[in-house]
């Protein structure tokens, strides 16, 4: 299964949040370069940097996991809206204090100016969103990885018409015979379906080993074993002449 560090460069979280925010602020320090210059465009996306940062953590950290996760919706919305509000506000008050009139020394645009605020705001919302989407994107293929072992994890056999979902760990041993295979399981039970012992040792993970020609085991469930046998449970399974013992233990 996927782990989570495999999403991150080096393994690190705060390594690729770090690399991440870097090449943030270089790119839209770039794009949203105007007549003032880039000096005046990388300085006011250093000033704003810390709020989006903020509003972004607020939401991947705090909201998707205690609302959104939870399908308490409403609740997400509402903190959605709060933090995009708060956020809008704190850069337009950053905005105007820290660049138009300390860089510009221009304040006829005024703290709260209507559209500003609205701007800033969906400037804040943009890039949470795609940050959002990352995460999500993120959960969403850990949980497919997650349920895609846990399928892996159950042997379809069709037997008699009928189709048996059998998980992998029931198995102690398979006998071929001819033409068919029998399944002998944990519970003493027995499904006996078409096959052979080569098409069905590919079905099978790695703890199973083929152990003779008409026999495969499941290590897990191994006893005891000699030159001639190998104990599983109650059972006696024939050993091949060639088996050696590193196939029984590695």
């Amino acid at each position: 299964m996927q782990s989570t560090n495999s999403f991150y460069l080096f393994n690190s979280r705060i390594a690729t949040h770090s690399v991440f925010w870097v090449l943030y602020y270089l790119l839209f320090g770039l794009i949203w370069v105007g007549e003032e210059g880039y000096l005046a465009s990388f300085y006011l996306e250093f000033v704003l940097l810390p709020i989006r940062i903020l509003a972004v953590y607020v939401t991947i950290y705090f909201l998707l996991p205690r609302f959104l996760l939870k399908r308490k919706f409403r609740s997400f919305f509402i903190g959605y809206g709060l933090t995009m509000l708060l956020g809008g506000i704190l850069q337009r008050v950053f905005i105007h204090l820290f660049y138009e009139e300390l860089l510009l020394n221009d304040s006829t645009t005024g703290l709260f100016n209507i559209m500003s605020l609205v701007k800033a705001i969906i400037l804040i919302n943009t890039t949470t969103l795609l940050i959002l989407g990352i995460k999500l994107f993120q959960l969403w293929s850990l949980e497919h990885d997650k349920n895609k072992s846990l399928e892996s994890e159950i042997l379809e056999i069709r037997s008699n018409r009928r189709t048996h979902r059998v998980p992998l760990k029931n198995i102690l041993f398979v006998e071929g015979l001819g033409n068919y295979v029998t399944y002998h399981l944990v519970d003493k039970s027995k499904i006996t379906s078409y096959g052979s012992i080569k098409g069905t040792l590919k079905e099978l993970p790695d703890n199973f080993r083929r152990v003779h020609k008409s026999y495969i085991v499941n290590k897990a469930y191994i006893k005891s074993y000699d030159a001639m046998t190998i104990d599983i449970q109650d059972n006696a399974i024939p050993r091949g002449k060639s088996i050696s013992d590193e196939v029984l233990l590695h």
